[in-house]
């Protein structure tokens, strides 16, 4: 049973695989072949325009036509893509507020916020809370040892002090 449950998991995993191949392409064929001449474009008109521009360079002595060529050296101006954009501090521009915004949009100023903070008023209440009960155990200790002084049993005195 676990062999044929591996087999069908196996078979499951690698289906994805052959539904990726890529058909195969067409043959192509010498009669689908690209003919210049139908495009029209000719190859003669190009050369005779290529050798007309070679000899006006040539002949160069034109008063009229002056040809200038100006290198110029510098640094070039630093480009900022992302000005003006705090990527890591506050939302995104142009996107959809954050639920956090939302409910301060929505809830009044009033009522945002307790008067005072819950969590440091636990924090207090445990502090007096632990506070009282050490003082009551010390309290006890004391008087259990003045007990069994006062009987004459011979105790060591207590670790605690108020």
């Amino acid at each position: 049973m676990r062999g044929l449950a591996s087999f069908v998991l196996i078979a499951c995993f690698a289906s994805p695989c052959f539904a990726q191949e890529p058909p195969p392409a067409p043959p192509v064929s010498p009669d689908t072949a690209i003919d210049a001449t139908k495009l029209g474009v000719s190859l003669a008109r190009i050369q005779k325009g290529l050798f007309i521009a070679e000899s006006r360079e040539r002949q160069g002595g034109d008063a009229m036509h002056l040809e200038f060529n100006v290198q110029v050296y510098g640094r070039s101006p630093k480009i900022e893509v992302l000005k003006g954009v705090d990527l890591f501090n506050g939302q995104v521009p142009g996107s959809s507020p954050t639920h956090n915004q939302m409910i301060e949009f929505w809830t009044p100023q009033i009522y945002r916020s307790p008067t005072m903070p819950v969590s440091a008023l636990a924090v207090w209440a445990a502090q007096q809370l632990w506070q009282k009960s050490k003082k009551s155990q010390c309290e006890q200790e004391i008087a259990d040892y003045r007990a069994l002084v006062m009987q004459g049993v011979s105790v060591s005195a207590p670790r605690c002090s108020q």
